[in-house]
C-alpha cells in the first residue's frame, strides 16, 4: 500500500481527459514537412499522432543541439556581439551564425548553489492541494486574504484538466483578472526569415493573436532572441537575433511583458540586450529578467514578473529569495519565469553541464521564497505541471514562435490561460497550439490537441509517481 497514492494520481489524471476527450485515430500518419518545402511555401502537413498513456517517455524525440556557450550571469549568457549584416546586403555569411559565444561573466555574478538548499521540502502531489499562502507558512501575509466561503474552491489539478473549467459565473466578477501565458517565442533564424521574405512581421502571429487580446488582461512571453538592426537573415545558426520590426507582431497580439532570462537573449552581447529593451520600450512593452522586475496593475491590483535563467549558468538561490521577497512587498501577485531544464523531454529534468539544477528543486525553492506562480519554458517539449504548498508550477509550454519543424513534439505548445480571483490562482486552462511553415502557431484541431494536453497529463503523473516513491 506504500505505493498506493501515486499510482492512484496517475490513473485518476490519465482516466480524467481519456473519459472526456477525442483521442486521435490511432493510425493517424505523421507526415514532418521537409525544410525545402515550407521555404517554398508548399505542403503544411497537419501532423497527428497519438501519444500512449502507459508510457510518459514514449516516442519523445531525444535529438539534440550544439551546447550552450559556458558564460553567465543572472539574466543568461552573454557573448561579444557578433558582425551584423551591413546595411544594404543581403544575407551574411551563415559562418557568423555559427559563432560560439566565449566571454565570461561579470565579476561576482557566478554563484554554485547548495546541494541541498534549506527550506525545501518535497512532498507528495495531492489532487486537492489548497491554493493558498497559509499552506505554507500557517499565515496570511499582507496583501493576501483568507479564503472565504463564499470565494472560488480552491485549484486543484483535476480542474486543471477536467473536461470543463470551473464556472466563475456565480462570483464576483471584479475580483477576476486573467494572465496568458505562451511558450518559447523566438523570432530568428527560419522565423525572421519568414518574415522578411513575406514582408510581414505580423504573420506568425496572425492565426492566434486575437485569442490572446481578447482572453488576458495580461499576456506574457519568453523572448528568446535580441532584436537587432542588421541582423543577418538566415535559416541555420545557434546565434539568434530578430529584425527590430518583430515587434509590431508584440503589439498585434497585445504582448505586455516580455521576459528575457534565457540563453539566447544575449547571444548579441550587452548591446543587443540594451537595444531590445529600446524596442520593447518605444512599443510600450515591458520585460523582466536581466535585473529587471516588470509590474502591472490590472484594476489596482499589482503584478510583479521577475525572470531567472538556469542554462549554461548556475541559479542563484539566495539571490532569487532576496528579489522575490522584495518584489513581494511591492506586489499583490508575484510571478516568476524560469528557464530550466534538458530539452526535447516531456518530464523536467537537468542537462549535466547545460542545465545543472533540477528544474523541480528550482521550482519549489522559488515557491517557498514567495512567489505566487512559477512559469517554466526552455525545453521545446510540453511538459506537466505541480502544485507544490497550494501554489502551480507549470514546468514547459513548449514551443509557440519557432522553426523546429523536425518532429511532433517540437512543433506543439500550449498557451496557458491563469485566472486570479483577488490574489488567489483559482482557474488553469491550457490551449494546445500546432506550429506551421517554420513560424506560425495555429490553435490545434480536437484530434490534434487532445494528445497534447495527454501528454501534460502522463508528465504530471509521472511526476506525482517520482515524488511519492522519493518519500518511500
Amino acid at each position: 500500500m506504500r505505493h498506493a497514492r501515486p499510482v492512484a494520481v496517475a490513473a485518476l489524471l490519465s482516466l480524467l481527459l481519456l473519459g472526456t476527450a477525442l483521442w486521435a485515430p490511432p493510425n493517424a500518419a505523421n507526415r514532418p514537412v521537409t525544410r525545402a518545402q515550407s521555404l517554398a511555401g508548399a505542403g503544411n502537413g497537419n501532423a497527428t499522432s497519438a501519444l500512449r498513456a502507459t508510457s510518459v517517455l514514449a516516442n519523445v524525440s531525444t535529438l539534440t543541439t550544439a551546447p550552450p556557450p559556458v558564460l553567465s550571469w543572472r539574466g543568461g549568457p552573454i557573448a561579444p556581439a557578433p558582425a551584423r549584416r551591413a546595411a544594404g546586403s543581403r544575407r551574411q555569411d551563415n559562418a557568423t551564425t555559427r559563432a560560439a559565444s566565449t566571454a565570461t561573466a561579470p565579476a561576482g555574478r557566478r554563484h554554485t548553489p547548495p546541494s541541498a538548499p534549506a527550506g525545501i521540502t518535497r512532498t507528495h502531489l495531492n489532487l486537492g492541494a489548497p491554493n493558498s499562502r497559509t499552506a505554507r507558512t500557517g499565515a496570511t501575509p499582507a496583501g493576501v486574504t483568507r479564503l472565504q466561503p463564499h470565494d472560488p474552491p480552491p485549484l486543484t489539478l483535476a480542474s486543471i484538466f477536467a473536461a470543463q473549467p470551473p464556472s466563475l459565473a456565480g462570483y464576483d466578477q471584479r475580483n477576476i483578472r486573467t494572465l496568458v501565458a505562451t511558450g518559447d517565442v523566438i523570432p530568428a533564424r527560419s522565423v525572421n526569415y519568414k518574415m522578411v521574405t513575406y514582408g510581414d512581421f505580423l504573420y506568425p502571429w496572425r492565426r492566434t493573436a486575437d485569442f490572446l487580446r481578447a482572453t488576458g488582461d495580461i499576456r506574457l512571453i519568453n523572448l528568446e532572441a535580441p532584436l537587432i538592426d542588421g541582423c543577418p537573415v538566415t535559416t541555420e545558426g545557434m546565434t539568434f537575433c530578430g529584425d527590430p520590426r518583430a515587434v509590431q507582431g508584440l503589439q498585434y497580439a497585445g504582448v505586455s511583458t516580455a521576459c528575457m532570462a534565457n540563453n539566447h537573449a544575449g547571444n548579441y552581447g550587452f548591446q543587443g540586450i540594451d537595444e531590445t529593451r529600446q524596442h520593447l520600450r518605444a512599443a510600450r512593452i515591458g520585460w523582466c529578467g536581466w535585473d529587471a522586475v516588470d509590474t502591472k496593475v490590472v484594476r489596482g491590483l499589482r503584478f510583479a514578473f521577475l525572470a531567472y535563467n538556469t542554462v549554461g549558468q548556475r541559479f542563484d538561490y539566495a539571490q532569487a529569495r532576496r528579489d522575490i521577497q522584495a518584489a513581494r512587498h511591492n506586489a499583490d501577485v508575484v510571478i516568476v519565469s524560469v528557464h530550466w531544464g534538458k530539452e526535447y523531454v516531456s518530464v523536467p529534468e537537468t542537462a549535466p553541464g547545460i542545465a545543472d539544477d533540477d528544474p523541480r528543486q528550482v521550482g519549489h525553492w522559488i515557491i517557498d521564497s514567495g512567489a505566487d506562480l512559477v512559469i517554466g519554458n526552455h525545453p521545446h517539449h510540453v511538459q506537466g505541471v505541480e502544485l507544490y504548498h497550494g501554489h502551480l508550477i507549470t514546468y514547459a509550454h513548449g514551443n509557440f514562435i519557432f522553426d523546429q519543424m523536425w518532429s511532433l513534439e517540437t512543433r506543439q505548445g500550449v498557451v496557458g490561460v491563469y485566472t486570479f480571483y483577488g490574489t488567489r490562482l483559482v482557474a488553469v486552462r491550457y490551449k494546445p497550439v500546432m506550429i506551421d511553415d517554420y513560424s506560425q502557431p495555429h490553435w490545434a484541431s480536437p484530434a490534434d490537441g487532445q494528445p497534447i494536453i495527454q501528454s501534460m497529463v502522463n508528465s504530471t503523473a509521472a511526476m506525482a509517481g517520482t515524488e511519492g516513491a522519493s518519500r518511500q
